[in-house]
């Protein structure tokens, strides 16, 4: 049974819950002022005991705001992500993370430094022999080095100002001005503004059906990549779905640089499933090397790296990636800003000597 809970939008960079630690704080010393003392040492005892009032007043007193960029995980593996689904509102439905999920909620600066995995799988992950591998990719020589695609090219955001199409259901608009092909237009421009030449399909491959995607996304990646053998990396550019407990679309966003843009992650298939995929490790391999310059360079820009039993086509070719920009509650100019800064850090990862 799932339990409800209430989100409440930033109020000049402080959180309602923030607020509401402060409040507490300032009551009770008038409380123990006006001569309760012993309620007052109980009380605090007990808070003493809460971890996430601790860290809202260590927050606090230090200057830090640890909501400035939130971790989501799937509450369970049936709700995620489905090579197979028929309805896209199953494609990937995720909330914020609960009290009882162990995974952590880290503030910018240990973002920074650590790599989190949502393993999903039964194999086990040795994050920092992830690292020790340095895996690399190397943009070099004649023809285009990445392959952009969309397997749910339909998928849009939040319509506002900048971009107010109508959305025809579920936050989806064939319209390619106004979809996640319009952030792969994006990522193809930054790349070749930055000495990697892309190439971008821009078909859209889950309308008028859903089901069957992953196929048809698949036979147009073997068909470039057979063509232009230069293909070193194949980047499958989708934008999530978050949905609060009462069916509100809910977005992933950050801080950088003065600018609110969405969050990134990547999701990372492998063999579980019992499909051929012979090169997931050394894809999860690039992907936690990447991410952890992402992080580096850009604090809370990126969400856990999302390990899944299915594969997403990423067998393809070494060096496949999935990329979740933003959710539905995002808006396309906060996916646009993101887009920019990940196709700037892959571009010096694949042109460093």
């Amino acid at each position: 049974m799932k339990r409800r809970r209430k989100h409440y939008r930033r109020r000049d960079g402080i959180r309602l819950s923030a607020a509401v630690t402060l409040c507490l704080a300032g009551s009770l010393l008038l409380f123990a002022r006006a001569g309760g003392e012993e309620f007052v040492q109980d009380l605090i005892g007990r808070l003493a005991g809460n971890s996430e009032f601790i860290a809202r007043a260590v927050s606090l007193e230090l200057g830090l705001t640890p909501d400035t960029a939130e971790v989501y995980a799937p509450r369970t593996a049936a709700a995620a992500r489905s090579e197979d689904a028929s309805d896209p509102l199953a494609e990937s439905t995720y909330i914020p993370l609960e009290e009882e999920n162990d995974a952590p909620v880290l503030d910018a600066a240990d973002k920074a430094a650590t790599i989190t995995v949502n393993n999903e799988t039964s194999y086990e992950v040795d994050v920092a022999a992830c690292l020790a591998s340095d895996t690399a990719i190397h943009a070099e020589g004649e023809g285009p080095q990445v392959l952009i695609v969309h397997t749910h090219g339909s998928e849009s955001y939040t319509p506002d100002a900048a971009f107010p199409y109508t959305p025809t259901e579920n936050e989806r608009t064939t319209d390619t001005r106004y979809n996640i092909v319009r952030v792969g237009d994006e990522l193809q421009s930054v790349l070749e503004a930055n000495g990697v030449q892309a190439m971008h399909i821009r078909d859209i491959f889950d309308s008028p059906a859903y089901s069957g995607s992953y196929d048809r996304s698949l036979a147009a990646i073997d068909e470039a990549l057979a063509e232009y053998p230069s293909i070193k990396m194949v980047i499958d550019v989708h934008r999530d779905s978050i949905l609060t407990d009462d069916g509100q679309a809910y977005k992933t966003s950050c801080t950088i640089d003065g600018d609110e843009m969405a969050q990134l992650m990547f999701v990372v298939g492998t063999d579980e499933g019992g499909l051929y995929h012979p090169n997931w490790q050394q894809n999860l391999n690039y992907v936690t090397g990447l991410q952890y310059k992402l992080n580096r360079a850009y604090p809370g820009l990126m969400r856990p790296v999302n390990l899944r039993t299915q594969r997403f086509n990423q067998h393809a070719t070494a060096g496949s990636m999935l990329i979740e920009v933003g959710s539905s509650g995002n808006t396309m100019p906060e996916a646009l800003a993101a887009i920019r800064l990940f196709g700037q850090t892959l571009a010096e990862d694949l042109t460093s000597a």
